[in-house]
């Protein structure tokens, strides 16, 4: 009897623990992005090889998904779903999971200290849900691919899987278009077949990419 409730008690710990984890930013970093193993490194890093989707990309709601967070930005969609429109919401950790590319996760955003220049300036480069919220943190594909397009070789796309790049599906954007979201619109439920070819950034075959 006293093993059973030694049993249940570990195993209620455990269970807490879990949740508390499923729920914390680190969590969420680790899902989207595939925990520590690669770091962030900013979609000007993408610029260099992919210009025309990094120029496309930089007019969406997307990029400027943390400028909505300062006071006076947004306010008639603030307004709207409760939200007060005078409130400055760049360090509210509910927001900035969706709001900035790798919140949670050790490479990602985190909140600077104003006074921490080098803090600052790489906070900037994080700012806005970039091509890593959705592609995976860049430190290694971004090297592979570099190299792809200096030697011009022919590649098939589970090289850059191998090293960190997501595989694109709805997932990569349902962590933060769903009824969580304080300005979640149950009568315009999120469209991924439509949103991935109207809200993310122009689209072009990739040359020396083998089917």
């Amino acid at each position: 009897m006293k093993h059973r409730l030694i049993t249940i008690l570990a195993l209620t710990c455990c269970g807490i623990g879990l949740t508390m984890w499923l729920f914390s930013p680190a969590a969420f970093a680790q899902e989207s992005a595939g925990g520590d193993k690669y770091s962030y490194v900013g979609s000007k890093s993408c610029k260099k090889c992919h210009m025309k989707l990094y120029k496309s990309w930089a007019e969406t709601k997307s990029a400027k998904a943390f400028e909505t967070l300062k006071p006076g930005q947004a306010a008639e969609a603030k307004t709207k779903y409760g939200l007060d429109p005078a409130k400055d919401y760049t360090k509210d950790e509910s927001c900035l999971k969706c709001h900035v590319t790798g919140f949670g996760h050790a490479s990602g955003y985190t909140i600077p200290d104003p006074a921490d220049k080098k803090a600052v300036k790489r906070a900037k480069t994080l700012e806005g849900s970039g091509c890593e919220s959705c592609h995976g943190p860049g430190s290694a594909y971004s090297v592979v691919f570099k190299e792809i397009q200096k030697s011009k070789r022919k590649y098939k796309v589970d090289e850059l899987y191998a090293v960190g790049l997501r595989k694109m599906d709805a997932s990569a954007c349902t962590n933060c278009h769903n009824d969580k979201s304080p300005t979640y619109d149950e009568s315009k439920k999120f469209d991924y077949e439509k949103s991935k070819g109207e809200a993310t950034h122009a689209h072009a075959p990739l040359k020396l990419r083998e089917e």
